[in-house]
């Protein structure tokens, strides 16, 4: 039987994604990815927004090892570098 270890690593917005006025939808505390959903200011599907499910969703998904490497300025920020050599061999899908 396999030892298999699952590590996420949660990168920072990247250019294009941030020019489009992207927002991280997850946060990470501790082995624990915390992901909600992020509302639109404006519907495509043509619905008024007094329309739309306001109801926040959060869902929490656990794992062997999370880093967070969205912003330097956090204090458990990981930089990639750091996170090969945290865990090894590293899968990225």
């Amino acid at each position: 039987m396999a030892n298999v270890k699952v590590a996420v690593r949660v990168r920072p917005l990247n250019s294009r994604e941030s020019l489009d006025g992207g927002q991280l939808a997850v946060q990470v505390e501790d082995k624990v990815v915390s992901v909600r959903n992020v509302k639109f200011e404006g519907r495509l599907d043509g619905r008024a927004e007094s329309q739309a499910d306001s109801r926040e969703k959060l869902m929490q998904f656990g794992f062997d090892h999370c880093y967070w490497s969205a912003d330097p300025s956090a204090p458990n920020f990981t930089s990639q570098e750091e996170v090969g050599t945290h865990s090894t061999p590293v899968y990225c899908v």
